[in-house]
Protein backbone atom coordinates (compact mmCIF):
# COMPACT_ATOMS: atom_id res chain seq x y z
CA UNK A 1 0.00 0.00 0.00
CA UNK A 2 2.67 2.28 0.61
CA UNK A 3 4.29 1.89 -2.70
CA UNK A 4 1.14 2.60 -4.48
CA UNK A 5 1.19 5.43 -2.41
CA UNK A 6 4.23 6.53 -3.09
CA UNK A 7 3.79 6.53 -6.88
CA UNK A 8 0.44 8.21 -6.68
CA UNK A 9 2.36 11.15 -4.91
CA UNK A 10 4.85 11.39 -7.57
CA UNK A 11 4.50 14.63 -9.65
CA UNK A 12 3.07 14.08 -13.17
CA UNK A 13 5.35 15.12 -15.96
CA UNK A 14 3.26 16.36 -19.37
CA UNK A 15 5.03 15.93 -22.99
CA UNK A 16 3.31 17.90 -24.40
CA UNK A 17 5.46 20.43 -26.49
CA UNK A 18 3.58 23.68 -27.06
CA UNK A 19 3.83 24.95 -30.75
CA UNK A 20 6.21 27.63 -31.18
CA UNK A 21 5.22 31.15 -32.95
CA UNK A 22 5.24 31.44 -36.30
CA UNK A 23 6.82 34.08 -37.87
CA UNK A 24 4.10 36.12 -38.25
CA UNK A 25 4.94 36.46 -34.79
CA UNK A 26 8.07 38.19 -34.47
CA UNK A 27 9.25 41.50 -35.09
CA UNK A 28 12.68 42.04 -37.42
CA UNK A 29 15.09 44.53 -35.03
CA UNK A 30 17.80 46.51 -37.50
CA UNK A 31 19.74 47.14 -35.11
CA UNK A 32 20.29 43.67 -33.36
CA UNK A 33 19.80 42.18 -36.96
CA UNK A 34 17.53 39.60 -35.47
CA UNK A 35 14.16 38.67 -35.54
CA UNK A 36 12.51 39.03 -31.55
CA UNK A 37 9.19 37.93 -30.37
CA UNK A 38 6.72 40.58 -30.21
CA UNK A 39 8.97 43.53 -29.33
CA UNK A 40 13.05 43.59 -28.87
CA UNK A 41 13.79 43.39 -24.97
CA UNK A 42 17.42 45.73 -26.18
CA UNK A 43 16.03 48.43 -28.41
CA UNK A 44 12.44 48.62 -26.73
CA UNK A 45 9.07 48.26 -28.82
CA UNK A 46 7.97 50.30 -31.85
CA UNK A 47 6.38 53.76 -31.73
CA UNK A 48 2.82 53.11 -32.92
CA UNK A 49 1.28 55.83 -34.64
CA UNK A 50 -2.41 54.70 -35.54
CA UNK A 51 -4.53 56.63 -38.09
CA UNK A 52 -6.72 59.23 -37.11
CA UNK A 53 -10.55 58.66 -36.83
CA UNK A 54 -12.60 59.51 -39.86
CA UNK A 55 -16.03 61.57 -38.31
CA UNK A 56 -19.33 60.18 -39.40
CA UNK A 57 -20.07 63.52 -40.51
CA UNK A 58 -17.11 64.60 -43.00
CA UNK A 59 -16.87 68.55 -43.03
CA UNK A 60 -14.83 68.02 -46.36
CA UNK A 61 -16.72 68.18 -49.43
CA UNK A 62 -17.75 64.37 -50.58
CA UNK A 63 -15.40 64.53 -53.75
CA UNK A 64 -12.25 63.77 -50.93
CA UNK A 65 -11.74 60.38 -50.18
CA UNK A 66 -12.16 58.62 -47.33
CA UNK A 67 -8.09 57.20 -47.29
CA UNK A 68 -7.39 60.90 -47.27
CA UNK A 69 -8.79 61.46 -44.16
CA UNK A 70 -6.77 58.84 -42.03
CA UNK A 71 -3.62 59.83 -42.44
CA UNK A 72 -2.38 60.90 -39.11
CA UNK A 73 -2.18 64.71 -39.70
CA UNK A 74 0.29 65.56 -36.82
CA UNK A 75 3.01 63.31 -38.37
CA UNK A 76 2.32 63.59 -42.22
CA UNK A 77 0.15 65.21 -44.95
CA UNK A 78 -0.62 64.91 -48.48
CA UNK A 79 1.29 66.58 -51.44
CA UNK A 80 2.38 66.07 -54.92
CA UNK A 81 5.00 63.43 -54.97
CA UNK A 82 8.59 64.00 -56.50
CA UNK A 83 8.46 61.13 -58.54
CA UNK A 84 7.42 62.58 -62.31
CA UNK A 85 3.59 61.10 -63.12
CA UNK A 86 3.16 59.16 -59.62
CA UNK A 87 0.39 61.42 -58.17
CA UNK A 88 -0.11 62.32 -54.45
CA UNK A 89 2.27 61.10 -52.20
CA UNK A 90 2.94 60.74 -48.43
CA UNK A 91 5.63 63.72 -47.40
CA UNK A 92 6.73 64.13 -43.17
CA UNK A 93 5.32 67.09 -41.20
CA UNK A 94 8.20 66.60 -38.45
CA UNK A 95 11.24 64.67 -38.57
CA UNK A 96 10.65 60.60 -37.77
CA UNK A 97 13.13 58.91 -35.76
CA UNK A 98 14.08 55.55 -36.57
CA UNK A 99 11.24 52.36 -35.87
CA UNK A 100 7.80 54.48 -35.96
CA UNK A 101 5.18 52.04 -37.53
CA UNK A 102 2.23 52.59 -39.24
CA UNK A 103 -0.39 50.92 -40.17
CA UNK A 104 -1.91 48.33 -40.20
CA UNK A 105 -2.72 48.53 -44.19
CA UNK A 106 -6.31 48.46 -44.62
CA UNK A 107 -8.29 47.41 -48.34
CA UNK A 108 -10.73 45.07 -49.32
CA UNK A 109 -9.72 41.04 -48.64
CA UNK A 110 -9.63 39.45 -52.14
CA UNK A 111 -7.76 36.45 -53.68
CA UNK A 112 -7.17 38.11 -57.51
CA UNK A 113 -4.09 41.03 -57.81
CA UNK A 114 -6.21 43.58 -60.01
CA UNK A 115 -3.97 46.92 -58.96
CA UNK A 116 -1.16 47.70 -57.89
CA UNK A 117 -2.55 49.10 -54.84
CA UNK A 118 -1.98 45.20 -53.23
CA UNK A 119 -0.26 43.08 -50.51
CA UNK A 120 0.04 39.88 -50.34
CA UNK A 121 -0.83 38.10 -46.47
CA UNK A 122 0.45 34.71 -45.77
CA UNK A 123 -0.87 32.45 -42.89
CA UNK A 124 1.32 30.20 -39.63
CA UNK A 125 2.72 28.28 -42.26
CA UNK A 126 3.90 30.74 -44.90
CA UNK A 127 1.47 29.93 -47.16
CA UNK A 128 -0.53 32.56 -49.26
CA UNK A 129 -3.75 33.41 -47.67
CA UNK A 130 -5.62 36.26 -49.24
CA UNK A 131 -4.42 39.82 -51.14
CA UNK A 132 -5.36 43.02 -49.43
CA UNK A 133 -6.28 45.61 -52.00
CA UNK A 134 -6.68 49.50 -51.61
CA UNK A 135 -7.72 50.47 -54.86
CA UNK A 136 -10.78 51.53 -53.47
CA UNK A 137 -10.05 55.06 -51.83
CA UNK A 138 -13.03 55.08 -49.92
CA UNK A 139 -12.24 51.53 -48.67
CA UNK A 140 -9.02 51.92 -47.65
CA UNK A 141 -6.23 54.25 -45.49
CA UNK A 142 -3.93 56.52 -46.23
CA UNK A 143 -1.31 54.12 -47.21
CA UNK A 144 -2.21 53.54 -50.17
CA UNK A 145 -0.86 57.28 -51.20
CA UNK A 146 2.79 55.67 -50.08
CA UNK A 147 4.67 55.60 -53.19
CA UNK A 148 7.56 52.95 -54.63
CA UNK A 149 11.26 54.12 -54.39
CA UNK A 150 13.19 54.11 -57.41
CA UNK A 151 16.46 53.42 -55.81
CA UNK A 152 17.06 52.40 -52.20
CA UNK A 153 18.26 55.71 -51.21
CA UNK A 154 15.11 56.82 -51.68
CA UNK A 155 13.92 53.66 -49.64
CA UNK A 156 13.09 55.19 -45.76
CA UNK A 157 9.63 52.93 -45.14
CA UNK A 158 9.77 49.24 -44.62
CA UNK A 159 7.19 46.75 -45.28
CA UNK A 160 6.34 43.55 -42.95
CA UNK A 161 3.48 41.47 -41.99
CA UNK A 162 2.68 41.20 -38.14
CA UNK A 163 -0.15 39.07 -36.77
CA UNK A 164 -1.92 38.59 -39.80
CA UNK A 165 -2.04 42.32 -41.08
CA UNK A 166 0.89 44.30 -42.75
CA UNK A 167 2.31 47.76 -41.39
CA UNK A 168 5.24 50.22 -42.87
CA UNK A 169 7.83 50.89 -40.37
CA UNK A 170 10.79 53.61 -40.89
CA UNK A 171 14.21 52.35 -40.85
CA UNK A 172 15.42 55.73 -40.87
CA UNK A 173 15.47 59.08 -39.75
CA UNK A 174 13.05 60.80 -42.10
CA UNK A 175 13.88 64.98 -41.90
CA UNK A 176 10.67 67.29 -42.27
CA UNK A 177 9.00 67.37 -45.83
CA UNK A 178 10.66 64.33 -46.97
CA UNK A 179 8.46 62.03 -48.90
CA UNK A 180 8.46 58.50 -47.63
CA UNK A 181 8.91 55.60 -49.85
CA UNK A 182 8.62 51.95 -49.52
CA UNK A 183 9.66 49.04 -51.52
CA UNK A 184 6.84 47.21 -53.47
CA UNK A 185 8.96 44.06 -54.49
CA UNK A 186 10.52 42.83 -57.76
CA UNK A 187 7.25 41.92 -59.20
CA UNK A 188 5.60 45.35 -59.13
CA UNK A 189 8.89 47.31 -59.53
CA UNK A 190 9.58 45.73 -62.97
CA UNK A 191 5.70 46.90 -63.93
CA UNK A 192 6.94 50.65 -62.80
CA UNK A 193 9.72 50.49 -64.99
CA UNK A 194 11.95 50.08 -62.28
CA UNK A 195 16.03 48.88 -63.13
CA UNK A 196 16.44 46.80 -59.81
CA UNK A 197 20.14 46.82 -61.04
CA UNK A 198 20.51 50.37 -60.25
CA UNK A 199 18.10 49.31 -57.53
CA UNK A 200 20.70 48.30 -54.91
CA UNK A 201 23.39 50.61 -57.11
CA UNK A 202 22.60 53.70 -58.25
CA UNK A 203 25.12 55.50 -60.49
CA UNK A 204 27.70 57.51 -59.17
CA UNK A 205 26.93 56.59 -55.35
CA UNK A 206 30.16 54.39 -55.26
CA UNK A 207 32.56 56.60 -56.47
CA UNK A 208 31.41 58.98 -53.57
CA UNK A 209 33.62 56.40 -51.36
CA UNK A 210 36.74 55.81 -53.92
CA UNK A 211 35.27 53.44 -55.71
CA UNK A 212 36.83 53.23 -59.35
CA UNK A 213 35.00 54.80 -61.99
CA UNK A 214 32.87 52.28 -64.08
CA UNK A 215 34.03 51.33 -66.74
CA UNK A 216 32.80 52.61 -70.43
CA UNK A 217 31.68 50.50 -72.91
CA UNK A 218 34.13 49.81 -76.15
CA UNK A 219 31.77 51.53 -78.68
CA UNK A 220 32.09 54.79 -76.37
CA UNK A 221 35.29 54.71 -76.38
CA UNK A 222 35.97 54.53 -80.00
CA UNK A 223 33.96 57.64 -80.01
CA UNK A 224 35.97 59.59 -78.12
CA UNK A 225 39.38 58.37 -79.97
CA UNK A 226 37.80 59.60 -83.26
CA UNK A 227 36.68 63.11 -81.80
CA UNK A 228 40.26 63.58 -80.67
CA UNK A 229 41.42 62.81 -84.48
CA UNK A 230 38.89 64.74 -86.48
CA UNK A 231 39.46 68.57 -85.45
CA UNK A 232 36.47 70.48 -84.68
CA UNK A 233 34.91 72.30 -88.02
CA UNK A 234 33.92 75.65 -86.11
CA UNK A 235 37.39 75.24 -84.51
CA UNK A 236 38.84 75.17 -88.27
CA UNK A 237 36.77 77.93 -89.77
CA UNK A 238 37.63 80.01 -86.31
CA UNK A 239 41.50 79.47 -87.30
CA UNK A 240 41.13 79.96 -91.07
CA UNK A 241 39.51 83.85 -90.30
CA UNK A 242 41.89 84.75 -88.03
CA UNK A 243 44.70 83.83 -90.36
CA UNK A 244 43.18 85.46 -93.15
CA UNK A 245 42.39 88.99 -91.19
CA UNK A 246 46.25 88.97 -90.26
CA UNK A 247 47.27 88.66 -94.11
CA UNK A 248 45.14 91.05 -95.05
CA UNK A 249 46.55 93.81 -92.28
CA UNK A 250 49.71 92.60 -93.78
CA UNK A 251 49.18 93.46 -96.80
CA UNK A 252 47.69 96.49 -96.06
CA UNK A 253 50.68 97.51 -93.99
CA UNK A 254 52.91 96.82 -96.56
CA UNK A 255 50.75 98.73 -98.99
CA UNK A 256 50.41 102.29 -96.60
CA UNK A 257 54.62 101.48 -96.09
CA UNK A 258 56.01 103.36 -99.70
CA UNK A 259 53.84 106.09 -99.44
CA UNK A 260 54.87 107.15 -95.94
CA UNK A 261 58.20 106.79 -96.86
CA UNK A 262 57.65 108.60 -100.21
CA UNK A 263 56.36 111.21 -98.25
CA UNK A 264 58.88 111.47 -95.89
CA UNK A 265 61.95 111.69 -98.39
CA UNK A 266 59.85 115.02 -99.95
CA UNK A 267 59.83 116.65 -96.83
CA UNK A 268 63.59 116.05 -96.54
CA UNK A 269 64.05 117.45 -99.94
CA UNK A 270 62.33 120.45 -99.16
CA UNK A 271 63.43 121.33 -95.85
CA UNK A 272 67.17 120.85 -97.30
CA UNK A 273 66.15 123.77 -100.39
CA UNK A 274 65.18 125.65 -97.66
CA UNK A 275 68.10 125.56 -96.04
CA UNK A 276 70.42 126.19 -98.64
CA UNK A 277 68.10 129.10 -100.01
CA UNK A 278 69.34 130.35 -96.62
CA UNK A 279 72.44 130.08 -96.54
CA UNK A 280 72.83 131.76 -100.25
CA UNK A 281 70.49 134.67 -98.97
CA UNK A 282 73.27 135.14 -96.42
CA UNK A 283 75.95 135.33 -98.24
CA UNK A 284 74.34 137.63 -100.69
CA UNK A 285 74.08 140.06 -98.16
CA UNK A 286 77.52 140.27 -97.19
Amino acid sequence: MNRRRTLRQKPRISYYEPEEPSLDEYIFCDECADFVYEYCAIHGPLLVVPDDKVPSKSPFPPYVPRAALTIPHVFLHLAPSIIPGAGLGVFSTLTLPRGVRFGPYCGVRTQVVDSMYCWQIYDRDHKRSHVVDAADANRSNWMRYVNCARNWKEQNLLAYQYQGQLYYRTIKIIPRFTELMVFYGSEFANTLHINLRNYNSPPGYAQKFGAPAAKKPKLDIQKEKIQEVTPDKSKLSIQTNKDEEKVISEKTLNKKGPRINSVRKDLIIENNNIIKNKELHNENSF
